[in-house]
Parts: C-alpha cells; sequence; structure tokens
C-alpha cells in the first residue's frame, strides 16, 4: 500500500514522476480544478482511450474506491473539457462498480452531464429530487443556481435561487460574492454593498473586495453611503498601494461625499467641517500618488493634474 502523501510530495513533483495515483489523490485532497491534469493522469491510471474504452491494464493496481474515485473525477474533468462521450462511459463504469442509479452519488454525476449536454430541465428535476430529499444540500442548491444564471431570460429566477441557498448557507463568501454581481447587474447597488459587507467578513485582508464595496456605496448615493465609500476605498489603497482603481475610487469618493454636503443646509454643513477637510486631503493625497504612479509618462502626469485641479475648483464649499 502507498505511504500516506507527505508535505514534501506536492503536485509538480507528482506530476513529474507520472505518481497518477498520487496526482489525483492530491487533486481531489486540496479540491482543485486542474480538468486537463486529471484527463492525462485518470486516463493512464485506469488505461482508457478518449472515448473511455479499455486499452491498457491501466499504469497501477488500484482498489475498487480507488478506482471509483478516479473515475468521479475522469467524468467531472471530462465535462470540464467538453468530452462528453469519456464523461458518459466513466458515468457508466460507475454503475458497473457497484454504486446505485438512486444513489446521490450517481445521480449528482448524470445531473451534471444532463448540464453539459443542454438538458437543463432533466438536470433541475435531478436536483429539485436531491433537495427534496435533502434540503441542507448546498451542492444541488448552487448548480440549480447556475443552471438558471445561464439562461439570459432566468435572471430574476437565478436571484430568487440564490438567495434560497444563502438562506440556508449564510457564511458561503464565494455566493455572497456570486449575489453581489447579480445585485449590480440588476443596478440594486445598495443591495450589492450589503451583499460585499458578507464578504468583507471573510475576506477582511482583500483589497479588491474592500475597493468593489466601496465602489457600490459610492455609486448608490448619499451621505451615509459616500463616507462607507470613503472607508472602504482608503482601506483598499492601503492594502493594495498599487491598486490605481482604488485610489481613482477614493478620488471619486471623496469628490461625491463634498458634493452630497454642498447639497446640505448651513448648519449640517457646518456640522460636516470635519468631514469636509478629510475629504479635500484625501483627494489631495490620493491624487498625488496617482500622479506619481504615472511618472514615467509625463502626459498622463499631466492629465491627472489637471483633472485634480478641476476637481478642487468645482468641489470650494
Amino acid at each position: 500500500m502507498q505511504a500516506a502523501i507527505g508535505p514534501e510530495d506536492d503536485l509538480p513533483t507528482l506530476v513529474r514522476a507520472r505518481d497518477d495515483l498520487g496526482a489525483l489523490r492530491y487533486i481531489r485532497a486540496h479540491k482543485l480544478r486542474q480538468p486537463v491534469l486529471v484527463l492525462n493522469h485518470g486516463k493512464r491510471l485506469l488505461g482508457l482511450s478518449d472515448e473511455g474504452r479499455n486499452i491498457a491494464s491501466g499504469s497501477r493496481k488500484v482498489t475498487d474506491s480507488e478506482r471509483l474515485s478516479a473515475l468521479e473525477q475522469l467524468c467531472v474533468a471530462s465535462l470540464d473539457l467538453g468530452k462528453t462521450t469519456l464523461a458518459e462511459s466513466c458515468l457508466d463504469s460507475i454503475l458497473e462498480a457497484g454504486v446505485a442509479k438512486d444513489s446521490a452519488r450517481y445521480r449528482k454525476l448524470l445531473a451534471m452531464c444532463c448540464e453539459s449536454s443542454g438538458d437543463y430541465d432533466g438536470a433541475t428535476a435531478i436536483y429539485d429530487k436531491l433537495l427534496e430529499e435533502n434540503p441542507s444540500n448546498g451542492y444541488a442548491a448552487k448548480r440549480k443556481y447556475c443552471i438558471l444564471a445561464a439562461q439570459s431570460d432566468k435572471q430574476e429566477e437565478a436571484a430568487n435561487a440564490m438567495n434560497e441557498y444563502l438562506s440556508n448557507n449564510s457564511g458561503d463568501v464565494s455566493a455572497w460574492n456570486e449575489m453581489a454581481e447579480l445585485c449590480l447587474n440588476a443596478s440594486d447597488f445598495q443591495g450589492a454593498a450589503y451583499c460585499y459587507e458578507e464578504v468583507v467578513l471573510g475576506c477582511p485582508l482583500d483589497s479588491t473586495v474592500h475597493m468593489r464595496l466601496g465602489e457600490a456605496y459610492c455609486t448608490a448615493g448619499g451621505l451615509e453611503n459616500t463616507k462607507l465609500a470613503r472607508k472602504h476605498l482608503a482601506q483598499a489603497c492601503q492594502l493594495e498601494p498599487n491598486n490605481l482603481r482604488a485610489w481613482y475610487g477614493l478620488v471619486s469618493a471623496a469628490e461625491s461625499y463634498l458634493d452630497e454636503v454642498s447639497q446640505l443646509g448651513k448648519s449640517k454643513r457646518e456640522d460636516e467641517g470635519d468631514g469636509v477637510e478629510v475629504a479635500r486631503a484625501l483627494i489631495e493625497y490620493a491624487g498625488s500618488k496617482l500622479i506619481q504612479s504615472y511618472r514615467k509618462s509625463s502626459s498622463m502626469s499631466k492629465i491627472v493634474e489637471i483633472v485634480l485641479r478641476e476637481s478642487a475648483e468645482n468641489n470650494t464649499l
């Protein structure tokens, strides 16, 4: 029996050693999406052709459970690469290996094959049945959403499906990020900001997430939203000083804040006195960073200077 994979056995080493079983184990254990590697190592390990026919005895002897796991990996990888014939052959082999047709393990792969062939109704019917049997089946709920999202005329249903999934899986950061994109596509910037707030909880040190959250708040508008936009865009710049989009966003958010303040009554404008000074300082500081970033391009640097000068003139309260 092969020893357990140690910390020194990384994927490149296993690939170079042509350790087909080890490579598949590594990809499975680390939940990597490497369809080309899985295809190459899986076919060689199982002795299969591109059509799924047995053409050799395989690169090494494997247990029944390892063979079944390899077939499942190979089936999914084949679908990723559009090799439906090989995927269907793997599905048949899985049945021959003793997996029951009514098992969740088999039906999940069958539904994926239906998706690949464009049979969305058939795939949805399988996922609905899986969810009926187990409402907490997150995989089936996600796949239902993906089917709807792939159809341009069913975006509202896709949003509802994602809402339903998040109601049972509120800790799924990737799902919140996907929901934020749906909100942006629907021009629901306040909703997008709410979703990105959930993403920030899971990725507090991700500059891009803070940037997108700041942009959503800034686009939503309003005094409080522009303050929040300024905060998150400043955080994005601090986390990744080379994020030019965040620096531009910070200038824009500060300008939007000043625009909002200019529309307030005199007493309320006075209450925002400190915030106004901060906004002006941020515009000046972010502008200097942008000019510095374009120091090798004198024309671009001059354009940034002109824009910032006009901004300062337009935001004199």
